[in-house]
């Protein structure tokens, strides 16, 4: 059976698997239903529709599954809620908000770290083994692909994506997308890759040269940017290198300006989404 604190609060609908532990003054309002091995360990609410799945756990006065923020939203309305995956950790006071939209709920993947004050907005996408450090803050709809970093008190704007393997550095902002493997050093500015990150992820030389390649191509050689996305796909040119391919396809699938070495509009505000 699941170890459930004296002092512990649960209504409607809550689905505990056996060895699920509520510490004390945990609140789980339902519908929700819980894995096995997660661990509230105290003063932890729940609001339903939420999923939660196996291994996680979650440090005192986290929220989970309240309503966005957002002025005109109904608070009645429940909406997909919240999907967390397995084996991630949710530091104190961190929220998660439920999803405004009815296509998904705001969704956690698996192996995540999650520190303290972090804040998920209503529809965020957190991919799988990212590391968000203290106060980092996402805002509605942003998407943080797998392996990325985000540095304390960093801040992503609504919609952002932040590919792959990508970091922001500490107390920095973007309101643009940012490339995989690249590295936010100042509000809006990506001036730097990833490489320890690269290394720690098992890219060869090559993928890496790949990586130096288009940061290049993209801040380096004057080129307006689809200009730049042309000559990735020229480079790219239906090979096997997964990592051309995985920079290309984001460049090509951007719907917001792309994040540059250079914070001026005429670099970074061309429409990318090109044939």
């Amino acid at each position: 059976m699941p170890t459930i604190h004296p002092t512990a609060t649960i209504e409607g609908d809550v689905e505990l698997a056996d060895d699920v532990l509520l510490g004390p003054r945990c609140t789980i309002t339902g519908p929700v239903k819980i894995g096995a091995g997660t661990r509230a360990i105290g003063d932890v609410w729940i609001h339903g529709p939420t999923t939660i799945g196996e291994g996680n756990i979650i440090y005192p006065y986290t929220t989970i599954g309240f309503a966005p923020q957002a002025r005109n939203y109904d608070v009645s309305e429940s909406g997909p809620g919240v999907l967390i995956g397995n084996r991630n950790t949710l530091r104190e006071h961190v929220t998660v908000n439920r999803a405004i939209t009815e296509t998904r709920p705001t969704t956690i993947g698996d192996d995540n770290y999650i520190m303290a004050q972090c804040h998920a907005g209503h529809d965020v996408v957190i991919g799988n083994n990212t590391t968000l450090a203290n106060s980092v803050h996402l805002g509605g709809h942003a998407v943080i692909e797998d392996l990325a970093t985000l540095g304390g008190a960093s801040n992503v704007h609504q919609f952002v994506r932040i590919g792959h393997g990508a970091m922001l550095s500490g107390a920095v902002g973007t309101t643009r997308d940012v490339l995989p493997w690249f590295t936010v050093t100042a509000t809006n500015v990506a001036a730097s890759l990833n490489l320890v990150g690269m290394r720690r992820q098992g890219l060869t030389s090559d993928e890496i040269d790949s990586v130096r390649w288009v940061f290049k191509t993209i801040n380096r050689r004057g080129l307006s940017l689809p200009a730049a996305i042309e000559e990735v796909r020229i480079r790219h040119n239906g090979g096997e290198q997964p990592v051309l391919g995985r920079l290309l396809e984001f460049l090509e699938s951007a719907e917001r300006p792309i994040c540059t070495a250079f914070n001026r509009a005429a670099r970074s505000g061309y429409e990318v989404n090109k044939t």
